[in-house]
C-alpha cells in the first residue's frame, strides 16, 4: 500500500505525517552523509599507509652516498636498518623515483621470495653468497672509495662477426682507478627486446651504484654489448647457435680482447664471469660452457635454450655444446625464471641435463613472466652470485701483472 502512493495521496496526509517524512529524508541524508566521509577517510588513510611503503625497487634506485647514510648513525645501525626495516625510514633517503619514471616502467612494491624448484643442487658458494646479500651487510673497512656512483661508457666496435658495427655499455664502478688496480669483468647479454641497452633498462647500474658504493659488492667492471637485429636475416645474435662466425665467435674473439686491452680487468678465468636474458641466457650459457677457460661463473635468466631456438634438434642439450663435463664442475652456475615464464621449461630440461651429469648448479622459480619487471627484480641477486668469489677490496695491478705478464 505505501509502496504505491504517489504525490498527490501524500499531500492529503496530515501534517505530522509529513514532519515525519521530512525528518526521515533527512536522518537518510545524514546517513549517507557520514558514509561518504567513512569512504573517503578509510580511502585516503589506505593511500597514506601505501605512500609510506617505498617499496625495494625503489630503495635500491636512490643512490645516496656512504656519508649520506652514516651521517648521525653508526655503520651498524644502517646495515641493521637495511637488513631489517626497521628504523630505515629516518636512515634511508627518500627514494627518488624520476629514473623509473622516466623509463614509463610501474614500481615493483615488493620483491617476492621466490620458490625454489624441486631438486635443485646449489654450489656452496653461491648459497654463501645470496644469505650475505639477503642480509645487506655494510662493509666501510675494505674500500676507502667516496664516489656515490660509477661511469657508464658507450662505445660502437666495428666486427668483422657481424654485418653492422655494435654498440657496447660499460659500467666503471666508482673510484675506478686503472693506474692502480686491476677489476673483475662481468659481461651481461640482454633479451631480443633489445638490440642495445636491455640490462640499463633493467636497472643495473643504479643497483651497482649503491650497492658498489655502500661496500655491499666489490668493485668490478660490467660489459652490456649489444646485438645486430637490424640486419635482419644477417644476424649473427639471432640466427646463428654456435662456433665460427656466430655471436660467440663476436664475443669472444673481438669484445672480450677489446675490453682487456682499453680498460684495467683482472684478465683471467677467475677475473671473469657471464650471464643473459632470454635469447642472451642462451648465449652466456653456450659461450661459458665452450670456453671454461674463459669465465668462472655463468648465469641464465630466463634462459631460452632449446623451444625457441632455431635449427637444433629435438633432443638437444646444451651440455653438447660443453667442452668437457668435468670443465663444467669447475664453473659456477646459476638459473632462474618466472612461474609464470615460457622459458621455465627450457630452464627445467637444462637441469635435468645437467643432474644426469652430476654438474653442481643453482636454481630458482621466482614470481613473474617472461618479462622485464621480473628481471628488475632480481638483478640484486644476480650482481651477487656474479660477485661472490671476488675480493671486497681492489685488486691491485701488481699482482694482475705478476699472474700475466
Amino acid at each position: 500500500m505505501y509502496a504505491r502512493r504517489n504525490s498527490q495521496s501524500i499531500s492529503n496526509v496530515p501534517a505530522r505525517s509529513k514532519g515525519k517524512a521530512a525528518l526521515g529524508v533527512v536522518l537518510l541524508a545524514i546517513v549517507l552523509i557520514a558514509g561518504v566521509a567513512f569512504v573517503a577517510i578509510y580511502a585516503s588513510a589506505l593511500r597514506e599507509a601505501s605512500a609510506g611503503d617505498p617499496g625495494i625497487i625503489q630503495v635500491i634506485y636512490v643512490q645516496p652516498t656512504p656519508t649520506q647514510l652514516l651521517i648521525g648513525n653508526s655503520p651498524a645501525a644502517v646495515a641493521s636498518a637495511l637488513e631489517t626495516g626497521i628504523g630505515a625510514s629516518s636512515i634511508i633517503p627518500q627514494p627518488r623515483r624520476e629514473w623509473v619514471e622516466s623509463a614509463a616502467r610501474p614500481i615493483v612494491p615488493t620483491r617476492v621470495p621466490p620458490t625454489v624448484t624441486p631438486s635443485p643442487t646449489a654450489t656452496p658458494d653461491a648459497r654463501g653468497a645470496l644469505r650475505a646479500e639477503a642480509a645487506l651487510r655494510l662493509d666501510t673497512s675494505t674500500s676507502s672509495c667516496s664516489q656515490p656512483a660509477g661511469q657508464l661508457i658507450t662505445e660502437t666496435l666495428d666486427s668483422n662477426v657481424t654485418v653492422v658495427p655494435i654498440t657496447v655499455h660499460i659500467y666503471l664502478p666508482p673510484c675506478y682507478d686503472p693506474e692502480r688496480y686491476a677489476y673483475p669483468t662481468l659481461y651481461l647479454i640482454h633479451g631480443t627486446a633489445f638490440e642495445q641497452g636491455g640490462w640499463l633498462y633493467d636497472g643495473v647500474p643504479r643497483v651497482a651504484d649503491v650497492q658498489m658504493s655502500l661496500g655491499m659488492l666489490p668493485p668490478f667492471i660490467i660489459v652490456m654489448p649489444g646485438a645486430d637485429m637490424r640486419a635482419g636475416e644477417a644476424s649473427k645474435y639471432s640466427w646463428t647457435n654456435t662456433g665460427p662466425g656466430s655471436y660467440d665467435d663476436f664475443v669472444v674473439n673481438e669484445l672480450l680482447p677489446y675490453i682487456d686491452q682499453n680498460y684495467s680487468t683482472w684478465a683471467d678465468r677467475e677475473g671473469r664471469a657471464i650471464g643473459g636474458i632470454s635469447r642472451g641466457g642462451y648465449w652466456s650459457i653456450e659461450i661459458a660452457f665452450a670456453h671454461p677457460d674463459l669465465f668462472s661463473a655463468v648465469g641464465g635468466h630466463s634462459p631460452s635454450v632449446f623451444t625457441q631456438l632455431v635449427g637444433v634438434p629435438p633432443n638437444f642439450s646444451m651440455l653438447s655444446i660443453a667442452r668437457s663435463i668435468d670443465a663444467l664442475h669447475n664453473l659456477r652456475i646459476w638459473l632462474d625464471a618466472g612461474d609464470a615464464d615460457w622459458a621455465k621449461v627450457d630452464m627445467q630440461k637444462l637441469m635435468g641435463d645437467l643432474d644426469d651429469a652430476g654438474v653442481p648448479y643453482y636454481a630458482e622459480v621466482g614470481e613473474g613472466g617472461h618479462e622485464d619487471s621480473y628481471w628488475t627484480s632480481r638483478v640484486p641477486d644476480y650482481l651477487a652470485f656474479y660477485s661472490a668469489s671476488w675480493p671486497r677490496a681492489p685488486r691491485a695491478r701488481l699482482l694482475d701483472r705478476a699472474a700475466n705478464p
